[in-house]
């Protein structure tokens, strides 16, 4: 009896484990919210029409939509991802940051948001 008792208790273990585990996202609203936090000053750029703007298509697979965000005068892109994965590999391919399932593009090298994004956002380079 003990030894068929083992491997079901195990088996329910392992799927409980399994199912508790998600994956960390934030929505467009959780992460406006902490930007705002941050500072009032951020905004969301809307495109003047439907062919301007940032478009999904520039960015690598798992892209959700794009966004331009403006932060004390400057601009940068922040594209949401359906996985942290995706979120990652794009970093590592844009040469951006990453803060669970978002990048953060057309940051690097200015040195006010990268401040931003890493203070603010928790954003890390892959």
């Amino acid at each position: 009896m003990r030894t068929f008792l083992f491997p079901l208790t195990l088996l329910t273990l392992s799927i409980l484990s399994a199912s508790c585990t998600k994956e960390l996202k934030y929505t467009k609203e959780e992460l406006l919210f902490k930007a705002l936090k941050a500072d009032p000053s951020v905004t969301i750029v809307l495109p003047k029409s439907m062919t301007e703007g940032v478009s999904c298509s520039d960015y690598s697979d798992g892209c959700l939509s794009a966004h331009i965000v403006k932060v004390k005068d400057l601009e940068f892109i922040g594209v949401e991802f359906m996985t942290e994965a995706d979120a990652i590999y794009a970093a590592k391919k844009f040469r951006g940051y990453y803060t669970r399932n978002w990048l953060w593009d057309d940051v690097t090298g200015e040195p006010i948001l990268e401040k931003f994004v890493t203070e603010s956002l928790e954003a890390k380079k892959p």
